[in-house]
């Protein structure tokens, strides 16, 4: 995968948000009329959007000569053939991959002169749309074009002049109020969302900031889920790296005594966890693998039972070095990580200063290696942490208040990304 992060839904669920929406908008929305002068007659221009908007995520196909008259609609003359060449490459750069279409497949529109002969007719529109991302990171629906399907009743001046503009503007203050957060995953810094349609697929393509900003291509092929996120090997280790930075450092201090013929020996030590680094073993449902360092110092002797004593100085260390496993899983929207196994390890002392009592050198050691090996081996199983949550998506358009959630999330491998894949859920706020 050419991204470390990307997060995508299927048609299906932004047409359920879209009915959602209309049913709750509509007549507010998507109604109107409008006086019109045309050669000094009078008319009142009705428009009645009847059925809720249907987006059409496949992206649509560009021509030269279409981005040519785009351009120069309204312009005749204004630019140079390099000029226009220019431009229409900067044009077509801009819309591919981002543009969609929001079809209205039954629009009412009615034209009355007050002669008791009104012209009614029922027509398409297509609004054209373009995903951009703000400064702030989220995602806005920008539309730009209105168009229609040629009507046999309505003069065309009525629709170009009136119901066109009008249906445009108004979708522009509809998808104004829908805008996609970008994800945010603890720890992380990732690039600006670039947004990807592919055919009946919205996406948001996401890299860690050292990497930039994704550049096609994208993929071709998508998990057929309705919500999915893909994170790559690089995003799963990271993630892992962030999340087990808490353990560099850890200490673990111990200390204990007991008597021998009368005299008491002790040891006391502290040992701590350096060195943490992770690997992502990319399997069925990729786990990831945390290697450690631990080591540490103390001191042992024994206080004779005629008064005087004998101290020694070590240095230890775990080896071979432990090896956490951590399983990934799914809890709510959250990805989660927990350790299942600790790989084995022996306790080595070596001495730095003086001489451990040889009768107490065996009692040392098994003590050490008994509770270092008790202390971290539960630290190190009690591993578990938050590894990224995937926001619900605020549509609000008053008085309309919307969250579409993920729901019902899933681990599984595709290709060679982690995928988490569900459905969603559209509540009322």
């Amino acid at each position: 995968m050419d991204c470390d992060l990307m997060v995508g839904a299927d048609v299906d669920i932004v047409n359920e948000t879209a009915r959602e929406v209309y049913g709750q908008l509509y007549p507010r929305y998507f109604t109107g009329s409008q006086p019109l002068d045309v050669e000094g007659v009078s008319f009142t221009v009705s428009w009645d959007v009847k059925a809720a908007p249907v987006f059409d995520l496949t992206p649509p196909s560009r021509s030269e000569a279409a981005l040519r008259a785009q351009l120069t609609e309204g312009r005749a003359g204004r630019f140079s053939e390099a000029e226009l060449a220019e431009h229409v490459g900067a044009l077509g750069d801009s819309l591919d991959g981002s543009t969609f279409q929001v079809r209205l497949s039954l629009v009412h529109v009615k034209v009355d002169s007050g002669d008791g002969n009104p012209v009614e007719e029922d027509i398409a529109v297509a609004v054209q749309v373009q995903a951009t991302t703000s400064q702030t990171g989220l995602f806005s629906l920008n539309p730009f074009k209105a168009t229609a399907d040629a009507p046999s009743k309505v003069d065309k001046i009525f629709l170009d002049k009136v119901v066109l503009p009008n249906v445009l503007d108004q979708s522009r203050q509809v998808l104004s109020g829908i805008t996609l957060p970008a994800p945010q995953i603890p720890g992380l810094s990732l690039s600006s969302a670039v947004p990807v349609i592919q055919p009946q697929r919205a996406v948001a393509a996401l890299n860690l900031a050292e990497h930039g900003i994704p550049k096609p291509p994208f993929p071709d092929s998508w998990p057929q889920s309705q919500f999915f996120a893909l994170l790559s090997r690089d995003a799963v280790e990271r993630i892992a790296q962030t999340a087990t930075a808490y353990l560099e450092g850890k200490t673990f201090p111990t200390s204990d005594h007991k008597d021998f013929l009368g005299s008491s020996a002790y040891y006391q030590a502290d040992i701590s966890i350096h060195n943490v680094r992770c690997e992502v073993v990319w399997g069925d449902v990729p786990t990831v693998r945390v290697h450690t360092s631990v080591s540490g110092s103390g001191s042992a002797g024994i206080k004779w039972v005629w008064g005087s004593s004998t101290d020694a100085f070590f240095d230890l260390h775990l080896e071979p070095d432990p090896t956490i496993t951590l399983s990934l899983a799914m809890s709510g929207t959250t990805l989660k990580a927990t350790a299942v196994e600790v790989s084995s390890f022996g306790l080595k002392l070596v001495p730095t200063r003086g001489d451990i009592v040889s009768m107490i050198v065996s009692w040392v050691v098994d003590a050490l290696s008994s509770t270092f090996g008790d202390l971290v081996g539960s630290a190190l199983r009690g591993v578990e942490f938050q590894v990224g949550t995937f926001p619900a998506i605020p549509v609000d358009i008053d008085p309309v208040h919307l969250d579409v959630t993920p729901t019902d999330l899933t681990l599984a491998r595709f290709g060679d990304a982690l995928a988490l894949q569900g459905t969603v859920t559209v509540t009322k706020r």
